[in-house]
């Protein structure tokens, strides 16, 4: 089945953030004054990205099971050269899978809306940047050691089978705890062997 990649998930998302917002309005979200200070903010986030991780980490990785994979994540992975769009483009039953480990998070802890706003808005921008097909010099993978970006993500769209690994989200501790990302391993370090071969000849 196909799906637009431009247009499916933008229809899909007004809907989905309306029924989220109402669930955590239940689950103690405040959007009255005072606004949290930022140290409430940042904890909140730090907590929700670690919590996020390690959920998407396990569906991805159930996602990549032979019968899932054909009939759900095989969708995902139609561009093996992925773009930022393409972040969004997805089975509707892998969208709510793997939405789970984004409002997780969220839900146990009734953040205020402009917490919850901006964790959205950094969780969009990650996974388009891991989408996006290019490793810029002001890419985060540069600054922080265990993210994982474009050049860990565009690895897993590569391999179009099952067993891909680097089902890691934003940060790859969970592939490298299990093993998952020991090819991209491999394949960063012969790249190194490479340039300086190149760099000494």
């Amino acid at each position: 089945m196909y799906y637009s990649p431009t247009v499916v998930p933008f229809l899909r998302q007004p809907t989905r953030d309306a029924c989220f917002l109402s669930g955590l309005q239940i689950h103690g979200m405040r959007s009255s004054l005072p606004l949290p200070s930022w140290k409430v903010m940042s904890t909140q986030i730090l907590f929700y990205f670690i919590v996020e991780d390690f959920i998407f980490y396990w569906g991805h990785r159930v996602l990549h099971t032979k019968w899932l994979y054909k009939h759900v994540h095989s969708v995902h992975h139609e561009y093996a050269t992925p773009f930022g769009l393409t972040s969004e483009y997805a089975h509707p039953a892998e969208i709510l899978f793997l939405g789970f480990a984004t409002i997780f998070g969220p839900a146990i802890t009734g953040p205020h809306l402009i917490t919850l706003w901006l964790w959205m808005v950094v969780r969009v921008l990650e996974t388009v940047e891991a989408h996006c097909g290019y490793h810029f010099p002001w890419s985060p993978s540069n600054f922080l050691p265990l993210y994982g970006g474009s050049d860990f993500h565009d690895y897993h769209h590569r391999l179009i089978y099952t067993k891909s690994g680097n089902y890691s989200s934003t940060f790859v501790y969970m592939d490298w705890i299990f093993g998952t990302d020991n090819g991209y391993r491999k394949l960063k370090a012969l790249k190194s062997e490479e340039v300086a071969e190149f760099k000494t000849s």
